[in-house]
């Protein structure tokens, strides 16, 4: 009698397990011809569809706006008439100079500082979240503006650059990750590349307000432009009213809170499809796992993606000779053309890098992001090769066409290497450590920028290396370095899912 029951017992466990499997199968059909649909909208389609989520990544593209505001803040200022007279120094021919030390401390300690913000970034939004960690860099850049704003010494002026670097480094790894973590599948590319373009039109807007008031002589036209960072900076506070990333309330285990989330940012769209697609993700990548950390980054394949993230941000970052060129109105001013001239060119640069971005969000699909690295290293080598080249014309005209190329310059490496790298890397992450590789890369970018921007003052300046635009030829090595590298190691993730780039990951 007991085994009879027994196999009738057996035999209900197998139906209501074949009944999950079926369920499990269909789930994962389901899945798939949802992601297929997504994958077939056209960019304008995808567009319309996703209105909310484009509206709330307004706060991944403040970040972005805060860190191109103070790249020039941190910079160009150097160039500043008035900067010149208060913190510089004077040569034995009378003229104005900052110190090579001051300019390497000034600009590269700020990198320093975004690098330690980017390490704090990645443990701190694992475990608080994304929108908290958003609006706490945001008061921390809000106290490194102050500082800023009143320094009367260099020392004191140095601290508030480095504590704004802390929060502008954060607010970068943190921003990002939230954008990539909410950005549907057809708008990875586009909404990545919408954090470049902010961070772009805010060094064009910074460049603009640096050259209202360069002619100005008085203190108060440099703290300006410092004191306009408050705003800048203060804006990531509405972090308080956009939605928390479901990613991550699912990896704490908050599911109800995620589907929350998940229904501000579709608006009742498939919801329950694209939280079982991101829960599946999730517990297929924590099987038998801990919670992520920053040790987990350099085991088995994460170590393979790791290294491929890094090489991007150490290459946008360094390689491609970028802290030469965020330097070039100084540079320009050093080697004789006139601060107004060089912030006119700039904003040019700037307006054409934007138009570059924008129309990269049409082409960048199409072109795949692998080519687009490619042809940017291997283009930025020809045109280093060329500023150096033309160093050794000595006449005016050699002299614009060095500051007209530098320009033009920035806006193809930002077109092609920068948004090239902010959208691949959270595309290479995994779900579940992407906040520790994400600021892992950025804490890669922003050592890469510290060296970079120290030691390329002590090439070009006047009381240095001197080498003026020859050192153009330095940085055509590296991006040839760089191309040879990238290869055999950038792979092409256009289009691809995150199952797809997963599979791609193990031949890395």
């Amino acid at each position: 009698m007991s085994t009879s029951v027994k196999g009738k017992d057996e035999t209900v466990v197998e139906m209501v397990e074949n009944s999950l499997s079926n369920s499990d199968q269909m789930a994962k059909v389901a899945g798939y011809e949802f992601m297929e649909a997504e994958k077939q909208m056209t960019i304008w389609q995808a567009a319309k569809a996703h209105k909310r989520i484009l509206f709330y990544c307004t706060v991944p593209y403040l970040c972005g706006m805060t860190y191109g505001y103070d790249v020039i803040a941190n910079g160009a200022t150097l160039a500043m008439p008035s900067f010149l007279l208060y913190f510089g120094a004077v040569n034995s021919d009378g003229n104005l100079f900052i110190p090579s030390i001051w300019t390497s401390l000034w600009v590269a300690m700020t990198n320093l500082g975004q690098a330690f913000g980017s390490f704090a970034g990645g443990p701190l939004a694992h475990r608080f979240g994304r929108r908290y960690i958003i609006m706490a860099f945001a008061i921390v850049s809000i106290i490194g503006v102050a500082l800023q704003f009143t320094a009367t010494t260099r020392g004191v002026l140095l601290g508030g650059k480095i504590i704004n670097g802390f929060a502008v480094g954060g607010l970068l790894a943190v921003g990002t990750t939230y954008a990539s973590e909410v950005a549907p599948l057809r708008l990875r590319a586009q909404i990545q590349q919408g954090l470049v373009f902010c961070s772009v039109v805010m060094q064009g807007v910074g460049l603009g307000v640096i050259r209202a008031f360069v002619t100005r002589m008085d203190p108060a036209a440099f703290r300006i432009v410092f004191g306009l960072q408050w705003v800048v900076g203060s804006l990531p506070l509405l972090a308080f009213f956009v939605p928390e990333s479901p990613t991550w309330l699912l990896s704490r285990g908050r599911t109800d809170d995620a589907r929350a989330s998940l229904n501000r940012l579709y608006n009742m769209n498939n919801i329950e499809q694209r939280l079982d697609a991101l829960q599946t993700t999730l517990t297929a990548e924590t099987l038998g796992e801990k919670a992520g950390s920053f040790v987990e980054c350099f085991r088995g394949t994460n170590l393979k993606r790791t290294a491929t993230v890094s090489l991007l941000f150490f290459g946008s970052g360094g390689l491609i000779g970028a802290s030469f060129l965020s330097q070039n109105i100084y540079f320009l001013l050093t080697v004789g053309l006139e601060a107004v001239h060089s912030f006119d060119i700039g904003i040019g640069g700037f307006f054409l890098a934007c138009v570059a971005i924008a129309i990269g969000w049409i082409f960048t699909d199409v072109i795949g992001r692998r080519r687009l690295w490619l042809v940017g290293v291997s283009g930025n080598a020809v045109a280093m090769a060329v500023i150096g080249a033309l160093s050794f014309d000595s006449s005016r005209g050699g002299l614009w066409a060095i500051a007209v190329l530098m320009n033009v310059l920035i806006s193809f490496q930002i077109y092609t290497c920068v948004s090239t790298s902010w959208t691949m890397a959270p595309e290479l992450s995994s779900y579940r450590l992407r906040q520790h590789t994400q600021s892992f890369g950025y804490i890669i970018q922003a050592l890469s920028s510290w060296l970079f921007q120290f030691v390329v003052p002590y090439m070009y300046n006047i009381d240095s290396g001197n080498l003026g635009a020859k050192t153009g030829f330095v940085f055509a090595g590296t991006s040839v370095l760089l191309f040879s590298i990238s290869w055999f190691v950038i792979p092409e993730t256009a289009g691809l899912t995150v199952e797809d780039i997963e599979a791609i990951s193990i031949g890395l």
